[in-house]
Protein backbone atom coordinates (compact mmCIF):
# COMPACT_ATOMS: atom_id res chain seq x y z
CA UNK A 1 0.00 0.00 0.00
CA UNK A 2 1.25 3.37 -0.64
CA UNK A 3 1.80 5.50 1.65
CA UNK A 4 -0.16 8.88 1.89
CA UNK A 5 1.56 12.05 0.03
CA UNK A 6 1.53 14.98 2.25
CA UNK A 7 -0.58 17.84 0.98
CA UNK A 8 -1.78 21.79 1.86
CA UNK A 9 -4.85 23.49 0.48
CA UNK A 10 -4.13 27.24 0.08
CA UNK A 11 -6.85 29.27 0.36
CA UNK A 12 -9.52 26.69 2.43
CA UNK A 13 -12.06 28.80 3.71
CA UNK A 14 -13.45 29.33 0.24
CA UNK A 15 -16.68 26.97 -1.08
CA UNK A 16 -14.29 25.07 -3.11
CA UNK A 17 -11.12 25.75 -0.82
CA UNK A 18 -13.94 23.32 1.96
CA UNK A 19 -15.22 21.26 -0.32
CA UNK A 20 -11.26 19.98 -1.00
CA UNK A 21 -10.69 20.16 2.37
CA UNK A 22 -13.53 17.44 2.94
CA UNK A 23 -12.31 14.73 0.42
CA UNK A 24 -9.22 15.32 1.21
CA UNK A 25 -9.05 14.55 5.00
CA UNK A 26 -11.19 10.91 3.90
CA UNK A 27 -9.11 10.17 0.77
CA UNK A 28 -6.86 7.41 1.91
CA UNK A 29 -3.53 8.83 -0.43
CA UNK A 30 -3.33 11.57 1.04
CA UNK A 31 -1.94 13.49 4.28
CA UNK A 32 -3.47 16.78 5.36
CA UNK A 33 -0.04 18.46 6.47
CA UNK A 34 -1.50 21.95 6.40
CA UNK A 35 -4.56 24.15 5.22
CA UNK A 36 -4.12 28.18 5.04
CA UNK A 37 -6.68 30.82 5.61
CA UNK A 38 -5.95 34.31 7.36
CA UNK A 39 -9.44 34.79 8.22
CA UNK A 40 -9.79 31.48 10.23
CA UNK A 41 -6.08 31.10 11.29
CA UNK A 42 -5.47 28.93 14.39
CA UNK A 43 -8.87 27.74 14.29
CA UNK A 44 -9.49 23.95 13.86
CA UNK A 45 -11.51 21.73 10.94
CA UNK A 46 -13.70 20.28 13.65
CA UNK A 47 -15.06 23.81 14.99
CA UNK A 48 -15.29 25.55 11.13
CA UNK A 49 -15.95 22.45 9.47
CA UNK A 50 -17.75 19.87 11.42
CA UNK A 51 -14.75 17.34 10.44
CA UNK A 52 -14.36 14.66 12.79
CA UNK A 53 -11.40 12.26 14.13
CA UNK A 54 -7.76 13.31 13.88
CA UNK A 55 -8.21 15.57 10.71
CA UNK A 56 -10.74 17.73 12.44
CA UNK A 57 -7.25 18.90 15.23
CA UNK A 58 -5.91 20.12 12.13
CA UNK A 59 -5.92 23.79 12.50
CA UNK A 60 -5.74 26.86 9.52
CA UNK A 61 -2.52 28.64 9.40
CA UNK A 62 -1.19 31.75 7.57
CA UNK A 63 1.76 30.55 5.70
CA UNK A 64 3.95 31.90 3.35
CA UNK A 65 4.51 29.88 -0.39
CA UNK A 66 8.20 28.67 1.06
CA UNK A 67 6.08 27.52 4.75
CA UNK A 68 4.01 25.64 2.43
CA UNK A 69 6.42 24.38 0.45
CA UNK A 70 8.37 22.67 3.84
CA UNK A 71 5.01 20.53 4.60
CA UNK A 72 3.41 19.68 1.45
CA UNK A 73 4.52 17.72 -1.56
CA UNK A 74 1.64 18.72 -3.31
CA UNK A 75 -0.76 22.09 -3.12
CA UNK A 76 -4.08 22.36 -4.30
CA UNK A 77 -4.47 26.26 -4.50
CA UNK A 78 -7.94 27.54 -4.09
CA UNK A 79 -7.18 31.52 -4.76
CA UNK A 80 -8.63 34.51 -6.30
CA UNK A 81 -6.98 34.47 -9.95
CA UNK A 82 -3.60 36.69 -9.80
CA UNK A 83 -2.86 35.67 -6.35
CA UNK A 84 -3.27 32.08 -7.24
CA UNK A 85 -0.46 32.24 -10.34
CA UNK A 86 2.76 34.00 -8.23
CA UNK A 87 2.66 31.52 -5.18
CA UNK A 88 1.97 28.88 -7.90
CA UNK A 89 5.01 29.93 -9.17
CA UNK A 90 6.96 30.09 -6.26
CA UNK A 91 5.51 26.64 -5.27
CA UNK A 92 6.87 25.05 -8.29
CA UNK A 93 9.74 26.91 -8.01
CA UNK A 94 10.69 24.88 -4.91
CA UNK A 95 9.68 21.35 -6.90
CA UNK A 96 6.16 21.03 -5.53
CA UNK A 97 3.26 19.63 -7.37
CA UNK A 98 0.44 22.05 -7.58
CA UNK A 99 -3.39 21.57 -8.56
CA UNK A 100 -4.59 24.93 -9.37
CA UNK A 101 -8.27 25.57 -9.01
CA UNK A 102 -8.12 29.14 -10.01
CA UNK A 103 -8.17 30.06 -13.67
CA UNK A 104 -4.20 31.89 -13.93
CA UNK A 105 -2.92 28.72 -15.53
CA UNK A 106 -5.64 27.53 -17.71
CA UNK A 107 -4.97 30.05 -20.88
CA UNK A 108 -2.05 29.29 -22.87
CA UNK A 109 -1.27 32.92 -23.98
CA UNK A 110 0.12 35.84 -21.50
CA UNK A 111 -1.59 38.21 -23.99
CA UNK A 112 -4.85 36.80 -23.59
CA UNK A 113 -4.47 36.03 -20.00
CA UNK A 114 -3.78 40.06 -19.46
CA UNK A 115 -6.91 40.94 -21.72
CA UNK A 116 -9.34 38.79 -20.32
CA UNK A 117 -8.52 39.13 -16.25
CA UNK A 118 -7.19 42.94 -16.89
CA UNK A 119 -3.66 42.36 -15.61
CA UNK A 120 -0.89 40.73 -16.87
CA UNK A 121 0.00 37.50 -16.32
CA UNK A 122 2.41 36.97 -12.53
CA UNK A 123 4.20 34.31 -13.77
CA UNK A 124 4.18 33.64 -17.84
CA UNK A 125 7.00 31.06 -18.21
CA UNK A 126 4.98 28.66 -16.47
CA UNK A 127 2.02 28.91 -18.72
CA UNK A 128 3.47 26.04 -21.32
CA UNK A 129 4.13 23.75 -18.62
CA UNK A 130 0.80 23.65 -17.31
CA UNK A 131 -1.33 21.11 -18.27
CA UNK A 132 -5.52 21.48 -18.37
CA UNK A 133 -6.52 19.76 -16.40
CA UNK A 134 -9.84 17.96 -17.66
CA UNK A 135 -9.06 14.18 -17.11
CA UNK A 136 -11.49 13.27 -20.08
CA UNK A 137 -9.62 15.01 -22.54
CA UNK A 138 -6.12 15.20 -21.14
CA UNK A 139 -5.93 12.27 -19.14
CA UNK A 140 -2.35 10.99 -19.97
CA UNK A 141 -1.14 14.48 -20.14
CA UNK A 142 -2.08 14.71 -16.62
CA UNK A 143 -0.51 11.55 -15.39
CA UNK A 144 2.72 13.21 -15.85
CA UNK A 145 1.93 16.35 -15.19
CA UNK A 146 3.17 18.49 -12.26
CA UNK A 147 1.61 21.88 -12.63
CA UNK A 148 -2.30 21.27 -13.50
CA UNK A 149 -4.57 23.83 -14.31
CA UNK A 150 -8.15 22.81 -12.94
CA UNK A 151 -10.95 24.00 -14.90
CA UNK A 152 -14.18 24.80 -13.30
CA UNK A 153 -18.10 24.45 -13.37
CA UNK A 154 -18.70 26.40 -16.69
CA UNK A 155 -16.22 25.67 -18.88
CA UNK A 156 -16.34 22.08 -17.68
CA UNK A 157 -19.51 21.46 -18.69
CA UNK A 158 -18.89 23.12 -21.96
CA UNK A 159 -16.28 21.11 -23.12
CA UNK A 160 -17.60 17.63 -21.76
CA UNK A 161 -21.14 18.76 -23.84
CA UNK A 162 -19.14 19.60 -27.03
CA UNK A 163 -15.84 17.38 -27.30
CA UNK A 164 -17.40 14.49 -28.97
CA UNK A 165 -19.14 15.67 -31.59
CA UNK A 166 -16.13 18.32 -31.89
CA UNK A 167 -13.52 15.52 -32.41
CA UNK A 168 -15.95 13.43 -34.98
CA UNK A 169 -16.52 16.21 -37.30
CA UNK A 170 -20.47 16.18 -36.12
CA UNK A 171 -20.63 20.11 -36.13
CA UNK A 172 -21.82 21.70 -39.04
CA UNK A 173 -19.58 24.78 -39.19
CA UNK A 174 -20.22 27.76 -36.85
CA UNK A 175 -23.52 29.03 -34.64
CA UNK A 176 -22.88 26.98 -31.38
CA UNK A 177 -25.17 28.15 -28.46
CA UNK A 178 -24.28 27.46 -24.47
CA UNK A 179 -26.73 28.59 -22.14
CA UNK A 180 -25.23 27.73 -18.74
CA UNK A 181 -27.10 28.25 -14.63
CA UNK A 182 -24.94 27.89 -11.90
CA UNK A 183 -25.47 27.64 -8.13
CA UNK A 184 -24.46 30.43 -6.39
CA UNK A 185 -21.52 29.01 -4.75
CA UNK A 186 -20.20 29.19 -7.98
CA UNK A 187 -18.72 32.96 -7.50
CA UNK A 188 -17.55 32.01 -4.40
CA UNK A 189 -18.15 33.42 -1.26
CA UNK A 190 -18.85 37.17 -1.44
CA UNK A 191 -20.52 39.97 0.45
CA UNK A 192 -21.58 41.60 -2.38
CA UNK A 193 -25.51 42.98 -3.15
CA UNK A 194 -26.04 40.44 -6.20
CA UNK A 195 -25.52 37.57 -3.84
CA UNK A 196 -27.04 38.04 -1.20
CA UNK A 197 -30.11 36.13 -0.17
CA UNK A 198 -32.98 38.80 -1.16
CA UNK A 199 -31.38 38.74 -4.03
CA UNK A 200 -30.82 35.30 -5.42
CA UNK A 201 -33.54 33.74 -4.28
CA UNK A 202 -36.73 33.37 -6.36
CA UNK A 203 -34.66 35.08 -8.70
CA UNK A 204 -32.45 33.86 -12.49
CA UNK A 205 -30.44 36.35 -14.45
CA UNK A 206 -27.97 36.43 -16.96
CA UNK A 207 -24.73 38.08 -16.47
CA UNK A 208 -21.34 38.71 -17.92
CA UNK A 209 -23.08 38.79 -21.76
CA UNK A 210 -21.95 38.83 -24.19
CA UNK A 211 -18.07 38.28 -23.03
CA UNK A 212 -17.98 36.15 -19.51
CA UNK A 213 -14.01 35.83 -18.70
CA UNK A 214 -14.41 31.76 -19.50
CA UNK A 215 -15.29 31.81 -23.40
CA UNK A 216 -12.09 32.12 -24.28
CA UNK A 217 -11.05 29.40 -21.75
CA UNK A 218 -13.39 27.53 -23.08
CA UNK A 219 -12.81 28.04 -27.07
CA UNK A 220 -9.24 26.93 -26.53
CA UNK A 221 -10.22 23.97 -25.78
CA UNK A 222 -12.61 23.18 -28.27
CA UNK A 223 -10.60 24.54 -31.05
CA UNK A 224 -7.73 21.97 -29.68
CA UNK A 225 -10.22 18.88 -29.80
CA UNK A 226 -11.37 20.05 -33.06
CA UNK A 227 -7.98 20.89 -34.91
CA UNK A 228 -9.71 24.31 -35.96
CA UNK A 229 -10.89 26.96 -34.31
CA UNK A 230 -14.35 27.17 -32.69
CA UNK A 231 -15.93 30.15 -31.96
CA UNK A 232 -19.49 30.00 -29.39
CA UNK A 233 -21.73 31.79 -27.60
CA UNK A 234 -21.73 31.79 -23.91
CA UNK A 235 -24.53 32.95 -21.68
CA UNK A 236 -24.28 32.31 -18.35
CA UNK A 237 -27.11 32.72 -15.54
CA UNK A 238 -27.10 32.59 -12.20
CA UNK A 239 -29.61 30.31 -10.26
CA UNK A 240 -31.51 30.39 -7.08
CA UNK A 241 -29.24 26.97 -5.87
CA UNK A 242 -27.16 26.60 -3.34
CA UNK A 243 -25.06 24.31 -5.81
CA UNK A 244 -25.37 22.84 -8.67
CA UNK A 245 -25.18 23.36 -12.46
CA UNK A 246 -27.07 23.04 -15.31
CA UNK A 247 -26.06 23.39 -18.91
CA UNK A 248 -27.66 23.76 -22.47
CA UNK A 249 -25.90 23.27 -25.73
CA UNK A 250 -27.49 23.46 -29.39
CA UNK A 251 -25.21 23.28 -32.27
CA UNK A 252 -25.47 22.80 -36.01
CA UNK A 253 -25.59 19.18 -36.83
CA UNK A 254 -24.28 17.46 -40.00
CA UNK A 255 -26.93 15.99 -41.93
CA UNK A 256 -27.83 12.58 -42.04
CA UNK A 257 -26.62 12.31 -38.49
CA UNK A 258 -29.73 10.53 -36.40
CA UNK A 259 -30.33 9.89 -32.66
CA UNK A 260 -28.98 6.43 -32.72
CA UNK A 261 -26.08 7.91 -34.26
CA UNK A 262 -25.05 10.80 -31.61
CA UNK A 263 -25.78 9.18 -29.00
CA UNK A 264 -23.83 6.23 -30.06
CA UNK A 265 -20.57 8.65 -30.76
CA UNK A 266 -21.02 10.21 -27.42
CA UNK A 267 -20.87 6.98 -25.35
CA UNK A 268 -18.18 5.43 -26.97
CA UNK A 269 -15.96 8.99 -26.11
CA UNK A 270 -17.06 8.43 -22.56
CA UNK A 271 -16.15 5.02 -22.62
CA UNK A 272 -13.91 4.52 -19.81
CA UNK A 273 -14.57 7.60 -17.79
CA UNK A 274 -16.70 6.81 -14.67
CA UNK A 275 -17.18 10.39 -13.91
CA UNK A 276 -18.92 10.97 -17.00
CA UNK A 277 -22.47 9.56 -17.60
CA UNK A 278 -24.40 9.62 -20.77
CA UNK A 279 -28.10 9.11 -20.20
CA UNK A 280 -30.36 6.85 -22.40
CA UNK A 281 -34.06 6.76 -23.15
CA UNK A 282 -36.22 9.63 -21.69
CA UNK A 283 -33.86 10.70 -18.75
CA UNK A 284 -32.49 14.22 -18.88
CA UNK A 285 -29.85 15.21 -16.46
CA UNK A 286 -31.37 17.53 -13.33
CA UNK A 287 -28.75 19.39 -10.43
CA UNK A 288 -30.61 16.78 -7.20
CA UNK A 289 -29.11 13.98 -9.34
CA UNK A 290 -25.41 14.86 -9.24
CA UNK A 291 -25.51 17.22 -6.01
CA UNK A 292 -22.98 16.10 -3.51
CA UNK A 293 -21.03 14.23 -6.05
CA UNK A 294 -18.32 14.27 -8.33
CA UNK A 295 -19.31 13.41 -11.65
CA UNK A 296 -21.50 14.53 -14.20
CA UNK A 297 -24.54 13.25 -16.31
CA UNK A 298 -25.49 14.11 -20.00
CA UNK A 299 -27.76 13.08 -22.55
CA UNK A 300 -28.22 13.84 -26.54
CA UNK A 301 -30.82 14.66 -28.78
CA UNK A 302 -31.25 15.75 -32.11
CA UNK A 303 -33.60 17.92 -33.51
CA UNK A 304 -34.91 17.06 -36.72
CA UNK A 305 -36.87 20.29 -36.80
CA UNK A 306 -33.86 22.90 -36.85
CA UNK A 307 -30.94 20.31 -37.95
CA UNK A 308 -29.24 21.23 -34.80
CA UNK A 309 -28.28 18.82 -31.59
CA UNK A 310 -28.87 19.44 -28.51
CA UNK A 311 -26.94 18.44 -25.29
CA UNK A 312 -27.70 18.95 -21.92
CA UNK A 313 -25.18 18.62 -19.07
CA UNK A 314 -25.19 18.84 -15.29
CA UNK A 315 -22.64 18.39 -12.58
CA UNK A 316 -21.89 19.93 -8.73
CA UNK A 317 -20.35 23.01 -9.57
CA UNK A 318 -18.32 22.39 -5.91
CA UNK A 319 -17.64 18.84 -7.41
CA UNK A 320 -16.84 17.82 -10.91
CA UNK A 321 -16.79 21.89 -11.49
CA UNK A 322 -13.83 22.37 -8.61
CA UNK A 323 -13.05 20.66 -5.93
CA UNK A 324 -13.73 17.21 -7.18
CA UNK A 325 -12.05 17.91 -10.47
CA UNK A 326 -9.00 18.30 -8.35
CA UNK A 327 -8.78 15.10 -6.70
CA UNK A 328 -9.73 12.98 -9.84
CA UNK A 329 -6.31 15.11 -11.51
CA UNK A 330 -4.20 14.20 -8.45
CA UNK A 331 -5.39 10.39 -8.56
CA UNK A 332 -4.45 10.11 -12.17
CA UNK A 333 -1.10 11.88 -11.52
CA UNK A 334 -0.09 10.03 -8.38
CA UNK A 335 -1.24 6.52 -9.38
CA UNK A 336 -4.79 5.70 -7.51
CA UNK A 337 -8.12 4.63 -9.05
CA UNK A 338 -9.09 7.89 -10.50
CA UNK A 339 -12.30 8.27 -8.18
CA UNK A 340 -10.22 7.36 -5.47
CA UNK A 341 -12.11 9.56 -2.84
CA UNK A 342 -14.77 10.59 -4.69
CA UNK A 343 -18.47 9.89 -5.11
CA UNK A 344 -19.30 9.35 -8.85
Amino acid sequence: MKSPVPIAVVGASGYTGEELVRICVRHPGMQVAAVTSRQLKGKSLEETLAVGGAAGAVRFEDLSAAEVAKKAEVVFLALPHGVSAEIGGELRAAGRRVFDLSADFRLKDAKLYEKTYGAAHPAPSRLGEAVYGLPEIHREKIRKADLVACPGCYPTTAILGLAPALRSGRVAGEGIVISSMSGVSGAGKKLEAGYLFAECNENLRAYSVPNHRHRPEIEQELSAVAGAAVKVAFVPHLAPLSRGMLTSLSFPLKKGTSQTDLQKEYETFYQGSAAVRVLGGEALPETKRVMGRHGAELAVRVDDWTGRALVIVAIDNLGKGAAGQAVQCFNLRHGFPEGEGLDW
